[in-house]
């Protein structure tokens, strides 16, 4: 099975590319008949490559090696990347200072051992480099560094699986980062270059048209985002799309709420982006369990806020309603994984997404009121301070 992976179809396209064939890396007609060369004999497969160019470039190395060792080496490397882009937040996070070295250990192995890391290593997925990514982007907002946060962030999605990005886009805009946005415009844009050099310009005419080949390849019903839920419910009809669409604009509205209400609040980063980061998945039409380890380095920071917000012995209460959180996200994914059936109760995966999203939102607003509060009690404090003052 190994040689009939979701990997393989990134392998068939970096052997096109090796060959000089990258013009070719969309046509689904070349690309089935050199995956059939691969796979034994009357196995039946239909594994389109629909990712941007740059993730065959990735591949690349590896096909010197034969697709069972390049897919394991493959899988091996990604697992590390994904536990990097967790260390990576880890370390960046406003961790207390009494908690040590266990506490950050044991958030690593939380995180990596989500239910979509199971899907993630047996399709040999490349969302560990997505995760670093996120991971990287958090860290450099955290050192003050919005420019190379936007970069890194726009860098990782728009070079393995841009559509899963579109709310963090939106997020990012409504803060009115302008020095991420430069920093996210250039990350774009170098990808964009080198995925024009790779295929040209009719091979990036052919990604635009896989984009919709795959909405069509994929069984709604099997997918977790918004659309997903609403197609295991409704079906395909078109009533069913225009719902689902409609839930999906809703989780985009909601994710620049978040990034409108964290301008200018450092303080709200995690909450924001960890809130933003799960509407963006799930206001996707094609998200698939192995998907969602790109939200580990999120579960990661999110830790380390809990731990600052709380005092006496680790975890406490805050902290254990992330773990909580993160352990129902993780079942409900081991649920949904390889589960297409259109009846009630469908899928659940896009319900704790969801809820991520309001949870960031009441966090966000719980914040904003106390903020207000501060600042009227200190005004009247200091009225009442300039009023006594003249009077003495």
């Amino acid at each position: 099975r190994e040689r009939g992976t979701d990997f393989s179809a990134s392998y068939v396209a970096a052997l096109l590319l090796r060959g000089g064939d990258g013009a070719d890396l969309y046509n689904q007609q070349a690309e089935h008949s050199r995956h059939l060369t691969l796979l034994p004999a009357g196995t039946v497969i239909n594994l389109p490559f629909i990712t941007p160019p740059t993730t065959a470039l990735l591949v690349l190395p590896l096909t010197v090696l034969d697709p069972g060792t390049a897919f394991r080496v493959w899988s091996i490397l990604e697992l590390i990347l994904l536990a990097l882009g967790v260390w990576v937040a880890i370390r960046a996070g406003p961790w207390p200072s009494h908690i040590r070295r266990t506490p950050r250990a044991a958030t690593l192995m939380i995180a990596v051992a989500a239910g979509g890391t199971y899907a993630f290593l047996l399709l040999g997925q490349i969302d560990g480099l997505t995760a670093l990514g996120l991971g990287a982007a958090y860290a450099a907002w955290r050192k003050d560094r919005p420019r190379a946060a936007g970069f890194w962030m726009a860098l990782a999605f728009a070079a393995t699986k841009p559509h899963l990005a579109v709310g963090l886009g939106i997020w990012l805009l409504a803060r009115r980062d302008w020095r991420a946005l430069a920093g996210a415009a250039a990350g774009c844009t170098l990808v964009a270059a080198v995925s024009l050099a790779l295929v040209g310009p009719d091979g990036l005419a052919g990604f635009v048209s896989a984009l919709s080949f795959a909405a069509g390849n994929t069984p709604g019903a099997s997918t977790l985002g918004v659309p997903g839920m609403v197609a295991s419910w409704l079906g395909s009809g078109s009533g069913a799309v225009v719902i689902g669409v409609a839930g999906s604009v809703i989780a985009l509205a909601a994710c620049a709420l978040l990034g409108a209400r964290s301008r200018g609040r450092p303080g709200a980063l995690e909450a924001s982006l960890a809130g933003a980061a799960a509407l963006s998945l799930v206001a996707s039409p094609h998200l698939l369990p192995h998907d969602l380890v790109i939200l580990a380095p999120a579960f990661a920071w999110c830790m380390a806020r809990a731990a600052a917000t709380e005092s006496g012995m680790w975890p406490g209460l805050a902290t254990i309603r992330v773990i909580a959180a993160w352990t129902v996200l993780a079942v409900l994914t081991l649920v949904d994984t390889g589960n297409a059936a259109p009846a009630p109760p469908g899928r659940l995966v896009p319900l704790g997404l969801l809820a991520i999203g309001i949870a960031a939102l009441l966090t966000m607003t719980s914040r904003t009121r106390a903020g207000n509060r501060s600042r009227v009690a200190l005004a009247q404090s200091g009225s009442g301070s300039g009023t006594g003052g003249s009077t003495a």
